[in-house]
């Protein structure tokens, strides 16, 4: 397995900082949904950058690309003022089993990129889902401390909970997988035929 050198570090860095302006374009995009919309924010994300998760997968395809890239994120929302420990740490464990999953070679499938974004996805997503589930009363007052109503606090647990969190981590996924192959229809003209693998 080929380790990543610093021009790869510095790559993931240069497109990490063009997924967070994605990112944050994407929560401006979902907010007309409401907490809803925050709960699946991820997915959106997801779907408007899986041309940079793609890419990522073809010119780097190394383990440990998408760690480098999430804890990149995770850093810059930190410095936001919005990081949260849970987060970080599922957001984390996904973009590692995304590496485990996608991050072989560049030449892994555009099906096995799919579901790894799925999965680094789903981690994001999952900062919001399990503390609505296993710890809401600490997870509403933290958020509550940092200035966010209690009225909106109770509407985001509403969509993160239960079986609305089960279908928000189920939209999530597909619009992560969606995301890699609206990325993979957009490069593939760009790309060497050796990089693009389809099955």
């Amino acid at each position: 397995m080929k380790k990543l050198k610093i021009k790869d570090v510095i790559m993931i860095a240069l497109l990490s900082a063009l997924y967070m302006i994605l990112y944050m374009l994407s929560m401006v995009l979902i907010t007309p949904l409401g907490p809803f919309g925050h709960s699946i924010g991820s997915g959106l994300c997801a779907l408007l950058t899986g041309s940079i998760f793609f890419f990522i997968s073809r010119k780097i395809g190394k383990f440990g690309q998408f760690t480098i890239m999430q804890a990149i994120v995770m850093l810059l929302f930190g410095i936001m003022g919005a990081g949260y420990l849970p987060w970080f740490i599922t957001s984390m464990i996904g973009s590692l089993i995304a590496d485990f999953i996608g991050s072989r070679n560049n030449r892994t499938s555009v099906f096995i990129i799919a579901l790894a974004s799925g999965v680094f996805h789903v981690g994001q997503a999952l900062g919001a889902i399990i503390p609505s589930m296993f710890f809401m009363e600490s997870y509403r007052s933290e958020w509550i401390s940092r200035g966010q109503t209690p009225e909106a606090m109770d509407e985001m647990i509403k969509y993160t909970s239960g079986i609305m969190g089960v279908i928000a981590t189920i939209i999530v996924f597909a619009l992560s997988v969606a995301g890699v192959y609206l990325g993979y229809a957009i490069l593939r003209k760009h790309l060497d035929k050796k990089d693009v693998v389809m099955a």
